[in-house]
């Protein structure tokens, strides 16, 4: 009886969770694309908007590339190694998630393209950070590579020490024990880390809004997808903004869903032979 009464109790907790997350979730994205998908051809034929898909993906692979980069040894260092002030490094990683990404840009922009820190030396050498891809790579990579960091640290602790320290102790240096111990191993969560780095690039609007509200892009000046979005709903208004929305839903997803596969096809065991 006691027994019945829990799995009962499971049963109404998971049956609340589908609930909630159908209502908040899958009912607004279905409305979007079921609304827009007869839209979707017009609003890929409109060339401002190509263009806006193509400067948001450049931005995003770059951001993507940049968290790969940065985040490896960074994620390395936080799962194998103990050290004074590890926990004030840890609560940084997971710092730019929690500031408002208004501010965010405000800060890439002082710290950038400002008379203060940086800002006049990248100057004198030409490099711009307002309405560039710099500057819009620099805002996004910021956002994002706190994903990629915690995806590849939490898979690093599942690989043992004890084949690191093995092969440390036949002659092999930590170079060669990365490569050829932890990089075959973690090379799934290191592409999981760099796609979901990518998709939350894609989405950023609001330090755009600061840093690069549009982006000089050849001789163009072209706005990222999610500003286009926004011009769109507040210049013409919500039918407008769904049209663009669904296209770009639907790219991005078909992008997303093609690269997992991918990453779940490709390989195979060739990385542990």
């Amino acid at each position: 009886m006691h027994l019945l009464k829990r799995n009962i109790f499971i049963f109404l907790i998971l049956l609340v969770s589908i609930f909630i997350f159908s209502i908040l979730i899958i009912y607004p994205l279905a409305l979007l694309i079921v609304l827009g998908l007869p839209m979707i051809p017009r609003a890929l034929s409109v060339i401002s908007f190509i263009q806006a898909i193509e400067v948001t993906v450049v931005m995003s692979t770059l951001s993507a590339l940049v968290a790969i980069i940065m985040g490896t040894p960074i994620a390395y260092v936080m799962a194998r190694y103990e050290f004074h002030l590890k926990s004030v490094v840890d609560a940084l990683i997971d710092v730019p998630i929690m500031i408002p990404h208004i501010i965010v840009g405000i800060m890439i922009v002082l710290a950038f393209a400002s008379r203060y820190g940086l800002g006049p030396f990248l100057k004198a050498h030409g490099i711009n950070f307002i309405n560039t891809l710099w500057g819009a790579t620099a805002a996004v990579a910021f956002l994002s590579s706190t994903y990629y960091i915690r995806v590849v640290e939490a898979s690093i602790r599942m690989v043992s020490p004890d084949m690191e320290a093995v092969a440390r102790t036949l002659g092999a240096g930590r170079l060669r024990v990365f490569t050829s111990i932890i990089l075959p191993r973690i090379w799934r969560p290191m592409a999981t880390g760099a796609i979901l780095s990518w998709a939350r690039s894609v989405s950023e609007a609001g330090a755009l809004f600061i840093v690069a509200y549009y982006v000089l892009f050849g001789r163009n000046l072209v706005y990222p997808a999610s500003v286009y979005i926004y011009e769109s709903y507040v210049g013409i208004g919500l039918v407008n903004a769904v049209e663009f929305s669904a296209a770009l839903v639907v790219i991005m997803l078909i992008i997303f869903v093609a690269y997992r596969i991918l990453v779940s096809l490709g390989g195979g065991n060739a990385w542990h032979g």
